[in-house]
Formats: C-alpha cells, structure tokens, sequence
C-alpha cells in the first residue's frame, strides 16, 4: 500500500506486505495496471495519427481551394488555379435602411408638407 505522509507531501512511503501472496497479488495487480496502461497508450497514440492525418487532408483542401491565403511555395501555387473573389453584395441592416430612405424620399424631390393652418 502506498501512502503520503502529512509531514512531507513530496515523500512516498511504501508499505512491506506481510506476506509472501499479498506480494504476489501486488505484483500480479500492478502488472496488470501496467498493460492497462500501455494498451491506452497505444490506442490514443493511433488516435492521435488519426488526427493528424484529418488535419493534413484539411490543410491539402484548404491550400487547393485558397493558395493565396496559404504560405505555400510559388511554384506550387502556380499549379493551382486562383479561385476568382467576388464582391462583396451582401445587404446590412443599415444599407438597406438607406436604401429604403432612398426609395421613399428620392434625392433631388423636395418633399413639401402641406401645412395645415
């Protein structure tokens, strides 16, 4: 068993077993702690190829569809064809309030409001 002392948290105390089978029962269950261990090891190192591998197949789309963005080589760049840019057409909340103003008061029509006296 093994146990921290309240004096010194950095010291680690093993205790003897008193017997020959609580030795034996305590190597058997530390060996099996052991291959537990290593099998998780070895199934988050697959687990972390994995990933990597998405992560290149993400950066091979992402450099295919916008080389110009990417810090790749000229000359790899040059085998890629530019995707044309596109203005930017979308519609904010304050342009389209423009424009409705716009629309309801034209520019260059005075809007005379009759006075009521």
């Amino acid at each position: 068993m093994i146990a921290l002392c309240p004096q010194d948290m950095f010291e680690i105390v093993f205790n003897p077993p008193t017997s020959q089978v609580s030795l034996e029962s305590q190597i058997e269950s530390l060996q099996t702690t052991l291959a537990s261990l290593n099998q998780k090891i070895i199934s988050l190192q697959e687990e972390v190829q994995e990933r990597d591998r998405k992560i290149t197949q993400l950066e091979d789309m992402l450099t295919a569809a916008h080389p110009e963005t990417v810090n790749i080589p000229p000359r790899v760049a040059s085998l890629v064809e530019p995707v044309p840019s596109r203005a930017d057409d979308t519609l904010t909340i304050v342009g389209g309030l423009i424009k409705l103003y716009k629309f309801t008061f034209p520019p260059g029509e005075e809007q005379s409001a009759p006075i009521n006296k």
